[in-house]
């Protein structure tokens, strides 16, 4: 497909529905992912932005996406070190039996580090919402960054703590980085935030070569000769 060929933008309904958007790297596997995806109508008065107004919502996916185990281990280490400093000297210059008195402050602190540990290994549900012409990502509560997808300043591929990930930055610099794994988890949400991006690309939207070959994007007119 050139960019003579550009498919138009569906309305605020999501129609016409864009096309099938190309495969970049694959939605998330497995069950520890929990995802779950859903398809809205105008009808449900669902918004894509926490405030309940602007672009109706077409389509969301839900997930979970677990940490890395060693960013996990350091987060719990940094967490616990300071408290295990503070019982240390506590336990030196206060106690009378010091053996006993560390023994149960090892404890105590093996007990929080594996708390910790177990917190920072389990993340929090990410949602992302897209509209027809707007896209979102919210935590559980409903809170977060939503930009339009058709006007977009720039499109770029980057590795992320969440795997492969879309970065987006609006027309005011707010900025999003979605993992394709979340994305591609719902096909049509998927073929929304690409269609924006083939849009945006037309007006002038910066996207490096690295990003172009991994979104298959078509040649630019300077390369066609167009």
């Amino acid at each position: 497909m050139s960019n003579g060929d550009l498919p138009p933008a569906p309305d605020s309904s999501g129609q016409r529905r864009p096309p099938t958007a190309p495969r970049v790297d694959g939605p998330w596997q497995g069950e520890r992912y929990r995802l779950k995806a859903a398809h809205h109508q105008v009808a449900d008065r669902l918004f894509v932005a926490s405030t309940g107004q602007g672009d109706p919502l077409l389509e969301s996916v839900a997930a979970r996406p677990p940490r890395r185990l060693r960013d996990a281990a350091l987060g719990a280490v940094y967490m616990v070190l300071p408290v295990a400093v503070v019982i240390a000297l506590v336990v030196w210059f206060t106690a009378e039996d010091r053996t006993l008195a560390f023994l149960i402050s090892a404890a105590v602190v093996a007990a929080v580090a594996v708390l910790a540990f177990w917190y920072n290994a389990s993340e929090p549900t990410v949602v992302l919402r897209a509209g027809a012409r707007a896209v979102a990502e919210v935590d559980a509560d409903g809170a977060g960054t939503h930009l339009p997808l058709y006007e977009l300043r720039s499109v770029s591929v980057t590795d992320s703590p969440r795997g492969l990930a879309l970065r987006l930055v609006g027309p005011a610099g707010q900025r999003l980085t979605l993992p394709f794994g979340l994305l591609e988890a719902n096909q049509r949400l998927w073929d929304l935030v690409y269609s924006g991006i083939r849009h945006s690309e037309e007006g002038g939207a910066e996207i490096d070569e690295r990003t172009r070959r991994v979104l298959h994007l078509p040649p630019r007119r300077s390369e066609t000769g167009a």
